[in-house]
């Protein structure tokens, strides 16, 4: 299990690497192109890339955001509850949450697939959509992963199975 997990958190600080250069490059996309446009040369697609960007660099940040207890918690839910009550509440809504993304996952695939088979790309740069769509499929995969994990880690960091 401590492999598991351990190549879980390389996964998922590799994962948020690679979104945040992705973000770094939005950037640096987007400052080029508002200098450029003072020269009357703005960078064609900056608009179709910056988009497809936005949704990876949200997707490659879900599992770290997760494995950081970075999203909002509804504590006053809990609180005051048993230890017991606690545990099936966090086992309930991380396994909803491992369905939700398995589903999103699957879906996003199937989608991916069909963009490939129709030829899908951007109007500007006729960039494909189909590895965009790959791309957020393995961050679902990913983030069920990650969401199983706490669920391990839960158990196993108070000595419970």
């Amino acid at each position: 299990m401590k492999i598991f997990l351990a190549a879980l958190a390389r996964l998922s600080i590799w994962m948020n690497v690679v979104g945040g250069i992705i973000l770094v490059s939005m950037m640096l996309l987007t400052s080029t192109d508002v200098i450029m446009r003072l020269f009357g040369r703005p960078i064609t697609g900056t608009y179709e890339l910056i988009a497809l960007a936005g949704a990876m660099v949200v997707a490659f940040a879900i599992p770290q955001g997760t494995r950081e207890n970075a999203n909002v918690a509804v504590d006053f839910f809990v609180e005051g509850r048993s230890r017991r009550i606690r545990d099936i509440i966090f086992v309930f809504t991380k396994s909803l949450g491992i369905i939700l993304f398995g589903l999103i996952a699957v879906y996003l695939f199937e989608k991916a697939n069909t963009l490939y088979r129709d030829g899908f790309v951007t109007s500007t740069l006729k960039f494909p959509f189909y590895p965009v769509a790959y791309g957020l499929s393995v961050c679902c995969v990913a983030e069920s992963l990650v969401l199983f994990g706490e669920i391990l880690k839960r158990f196993n960091k108070e000595g419970r199975t």
